[in-house]
């Protein structure tokens, strides 16, 4: 059985009263469901939206929020994220140390049920302290999620799942070759042999610190001084939401320091990069620094840079 919502009229209730019956009513599970069709969730669930999933510094893939958003917006028009209230405009359930968001998906008629989404950090450790960036970065984070979890988009990432893009359809028959055959390269205007090959037996063991003092020491990007090379690379951690080398465990998070530099350089440069080229770009420098040896990482980022002047 389901249940329309009820119409609060301001003379009947305070904003708070009217809250705290809907509390009530959601708390025993009554509201009109909104349905997913079957076909749209497998729909959204396949779609082709690879080119804008990204990696934080732990080298995991999520669906950044304004993709989530547009995507939402193309597939189901209709719909839209808004967050169960512990009192009127307050969103944040829980108490200290333990904060919670309650994100659901409406047409603003119908509701799916609402997820549990804790308050994080950037390392997705719980926050303790509330503080109003965080409460709006963790809406973002909990909206991406409650719009994968009822559409099906963007969900194969929380399985692990690859994304793929929207031109792999017509690529998908060289893919096992291409994969097969990927070389880490210089971006394509460097001169042939900048870069050496990668090393075949990369150590299994990853020192962040010796290879970001490295990074910075190397001065790839052909700062002012030394100094400014080792602010830039801290600027980068920072970035990341990291505070020290140490933080960098595998070549994948030191792919994310590098890339990240690379582009804060072009920014402060003012050096523009049609999306599709940059894209290809930060994939060459990744493959770099992931699949070789850190001195091929620098060979790489001066390479990167030599072509943009």
């Amino acid at each position: 059985m389901t249940h329309s919502f009820p119409l609060y009229s301001p003379s009947d209730f305070s904003m708070d009263q009217a809250s705290s019956t809907m509390m009530t009513e959601r708390s025993l599970g009554i509201f009109q469901a909104l349905d997913i069709p079957a076909d749209a969730f497998a729909k959204a669930y396949d779609l082709a939206i690879g080119e804008h999933v990204e990696k934080n510094y732990k080298g995991l893939s999520y669906l950044s929020w304004p993709f989530a958003f547009r995507y939402l917006k193309e597939q189901f028009p209709s719909l839209f994220v808004a967050f169960e209230e512990a009192a009127a405009g307050w969103p944040v359930f829980g108490k200290e140390g333990c904060w919670l968001l309650r994100p659901y998906l409406t047409d603003g008629i119908r509701r799916t049920p609402a997820l549990v989404f804790p308050i994080m950090d950037n390392k997705h450790n719980a926050v303790k302290e509330l503080d109003a960036r965080q409460v709006s970065d963790n809406i973002q984070r909990a909206s991406v999620k409650c719009i994968a979890t009822f559409t099906g988009l963007g969900l194969k990432l929380y399985s692990g799942e690859d994304i793929p893009k929207s031109d792999d359809e017509k690529a998908a028959p060289q893919l096992a070759d291409q994969r097969e055959a990927k070389k880490p390269t210089a971006p394509a205007d460097a001169a042939v042999g900048e870069v050496a090959a990668p090393a075949p037996d990369a150590p299994s063991e990853f020192n962040g610190k010796e290879a970001l003092f490295s990074l910075g020491s190397a001065n790839p990007l052909d700062y002012a001084n030394r100094t400014a090379s080792m602010k830039a690379v801290k600027a980068g951690l920072e970035a990341l939401g990291l505070s020290k080398g140490e933080d960098i465990k595998d070549k994948a998070m030191f792919a994310n320091v590098v890339t990240t530099m690379a582009a804060s350089w072009a920014k402060e440069k003012g050096i523009t990069v049609d999306k599709a080229a940059m894209v290809k770009e930060v994939d060459s420098l990744r493959a770099i620094c992931t699949e070789g040896t850190v001195e091929q990482a620098i060979q790489g980022v001066k390479a990167w840079k030599e072509g943009k002047q």
